[in-house]
């Protein structure tokens, strides 16, 4: 059933001024679509990408996913949501210093209190799916931008949700890191994976099926 949003509306007070983030913003997307949301800074992409991600609600409209209004449902549930339906990459990895990747790994794993040995497979599967099994018990500092970025993904595939957010994910990496970064997204596209990518680069964006542009909170093609 996929996503869709209809009419949705996010605003701020910021002082005594009101901002309008979403401005009737309405989408489409499709179980195993991939996409990418352009636009410049300022333009709503990361308001949207929130509430994709039920880490924040609308003001006004209606966002379903799987055909449940999320609007509705409670924090308890939101959560829920996000730990098995949703796989999260940041552009800046918001890997746990002190860990090891297989750690990383692991941690979502951990909150969802999956048993030990069975967070261990498929902590390891998600590694080695991203080529890093042999890096899996060093620590993000020993790592390059490249291998982290990758690390993250891992993380986020490792517990198999259907939806994967990708914020600028190759926003502080180099060009040949983020093209490894861009043809790991694919791989997931193509096993089935609804990926949604948030960026402000062209070139990346154009890596999808389908590119949304938006601009100042609108969806403009």
């Amino acid at each position: 059933m996929g996503i869709s949003m209809r009419n949705l509306t996010k605003t701020y007070n910021v002082g005594n001024t009101l901002i309008k983030a979403l401005d009737g913003v309405s989408l489409e997307i499709s179980d195993g679509e991939y996409v990418t949301v352009v636009g410049t800074s300022g333009s709503g992409k990361s308001t949207l990408m929130n509430i994709l991600g039920c880490l924040d609600v609308q003001s006004s409209g209606n966002y379903f996913l799987d055909g449940e209004d999320v609007s509705r449902l409670s924090d308890n549930r939101l959560s829920d949501i996000r730990s098995q339906k949703i796989g999260f990459i940041f552009q800046s990895f918001n890997l746990i210093s002190g860990l090891t990747a297989l750690e990383n790994v692991e941690l979502p794993l951990i909150y969802r209190r999956i048993p030990k040995q069975r967070r261990m497979e498929m902590s390891l599967s998600a590694l080695e799916s991203v080529g890093l099994i042999s890096r899996a018990d060093h620590r993000p500092s020993e790592l390059s931008g490249g291998q982290q970025q990758r690390v993250a993904i891992a993380r986020a595939v490792a517990a198999d949700p259907e939806i994967i957010l990708a914020d600028e994910p190759c926003g502080n990496l180099d060009s040949r890191s983020g093209a490894e970064i861009l043809k790991l997204l694919s791989a997931l596209s193509e096993a089935g994976k609804t990926i949604v990518m948030i960026t402000h680069n062209e070139d990346t964006a154009r890596q999808a099926q389908r590119l949304i542009r938006i601009s100042d909170g609108k969806i403009v093609n």
